[in-house]
């Protein structure tokens, strides 16, 4: 171990050497027991740290960028404020480091691959362990953090914007606010993470683990969900949009098909048949479905404000955690289909008036079928479902404040914990006939 005058002599020529002085030296730290160093705000730019212990030390805004830390001890080091950018860290160990508000841009941080010739050659994996360490306003973007372990790690408002986080281990990590736009999370273990308020615009997450993980506020545009399972994960207010130009070219085709068809009242283009498509995660506002065949499709997570489902055959379709504000779905058949967390403010689901092939009305109508979906926390506040069919539908917990509910049985519905405040119940005075 380095006496602490020998420590400043080596800092003291790593300056010289930093200036291009004479008689400086690059600064060679390699293999020392340095733990509990204080070098607070010291300038080690380049210095040689590889398999160092600097485990306790106090290195607060020193500064460290392009250091060779590789497989070092830091566990637990007080690095505030401290410049990593572009430090070589593969399978350094910081468990417990505070590393609150420092640099870290384009830090290597994977796990290293150490060659030993004790007893022969061989090669020792050095994993990379940043678990219960603190990044709290940390600064990681372009840094390669793949497959470090970050399990349980504090890293509020961080930089990681193009980090290379593939196959890294999140879970139980605090990550709200953090920049994750256009990062690889591909194959990350994220359980559990709070990523409220996440920009992970353009990150590709392809097949990342999310089970039970907070993604409430988070902005998912654009980015890679592909095997992707979100059915655990808190998605309350979260921006998950793709354009239409993500889909396949025969789905766009199809719904070009639908619009010339819906345009000339069916003398031209052809009426969908999108069953079983997947839709999820898709930017259709305002799009015109009405008449469209969609059993069974997947709209997750799709933006339908304004849209127009008359009539449209919704049955078994999972819309889950969809956007369908105003939505016109009058007529529509949503028997069966899955709406949990769905918003359908201000939405009209009321019977449609059938024509005679006359073009006369026949004073029957046509009510939309929500038998057996389940609506479990979603919101219907405004929304009109006169003469719906509510038959075996899940209603608990949903807000059906102000909604409009004429002509509805409600008791065969669930509605437990749900909100009625304003909602409408009373009957017509001139009921309409429903077609039999």
């Amino acid at each position: 171990m380095l006496t602490p005058n020998e420590i400043i002599r080596v800092l003291g020529d790593h300056e010289q050497w930093l200036r291009k002085r004479p008689g400086g030296r690059r600064a060679d730290l390699a293999l020392q027991d340095l733990s509990g160093v204080a070098l607070p705000r010291a300038h080690l730019r380049l210095a040689k740290f590889s398999g160092a212990k600097l485990g306790k030390a106090d290195l607060r805004g020193a500064d460290l960028s392009s250091c060779d830390l590789f497989g070092a001890d830091m566990t637990k080091a007080n690095l505030k404020r401290a410049n990593l950018a572009k430090a070589d860290l593969r399978g350094a160990r910081l468990r417990g480091a505070d590393l609150t508000g420092c640099n870290l841009a384009g830090a290597d941080l994977r796990d290293g691959l150490l060659m030993t010739t004790k007893g022969g050659p061989n090669i020792t994996r050095m994993t990379s362990d940043m678990g219960e360490v603190s990044l709290d306003h940390a600064v990681l973007n372009d840094a390669n953090l793949s497959g470090a372990n970050f399990g349980k790690a504090t890293m509020v408002e961080a930089d990681l914007s193009r980090a290379n986080l593939s196959g890294a281990r999140l879970v139980d990590a605090k990550l709200g606010q953090a920049k994750l736009h256009d990062a690889d999370l591909s194959g990350a273990d994220l359980c559990r993470a709070n990523m409220a308020g996440c920009n992970l615009s353009g990150a590709c997450l392809k097949g990342a683990r999310l089970a039970e993980a907070d993604l409430s506020g988070a902005d998912l545009s654009d980015a890679d969900l592909q095997g992707v399972d979100l059915s655990d994960a808190n998605l309350d207010g979260a921006v998950i949009l793709l354009t239409q130009e993500h889909l396949p070219p025969t789905v766009r085709a199809c719904l070009k098909h639908h619009a010339e068809w819906i345009d000339s009242n069916g003398r031209a283009g052809e009426r969908a048949t999108l069953d079983e498509a997947d839709l999820s995660s898709i930017d259709l506002t305002n799009v015109n479905l009405s008449g469209a065949s969609l059993r069974g499709a997947r709209l997750t997570l799709s933006r339908l404000v304004g849209a127009s489902l008359i009539m449209a055959d919704l049955s078994g379709a999972d819309l889950c955690h969809a956007n369908l504000t105003g939505a016109n779905m009058d007529g529509a058949n949503l028997a069966g289909a899955l709406l949990v967390r769905t918003e359908l403010s201000g939405a009209k689901l009321t019977p449609v008036e059938l024509k005679g092939p006359d073009g006369n009305p026949t004073g029957r109508y046509w009510p939309a079928n929500l038998s057996g979906a389940r609506l479990t926390d979603s919101n219907l506040a405004g929304a009109d479902l006169s003469m719906a069919n509510l038959t075996d539908t899940d209603l608990s917990r949903s807000n059906l404040d102000g909604a409009i509910l004429i002509d509805c049985d409600v008791e065969d519905a669930e509605m437990g914990g749900a909100s009625t405040e304003g909602t409408v119940f009373a009957s017509q005075e001139e009921e309409p006939v429903p077609v039999e």
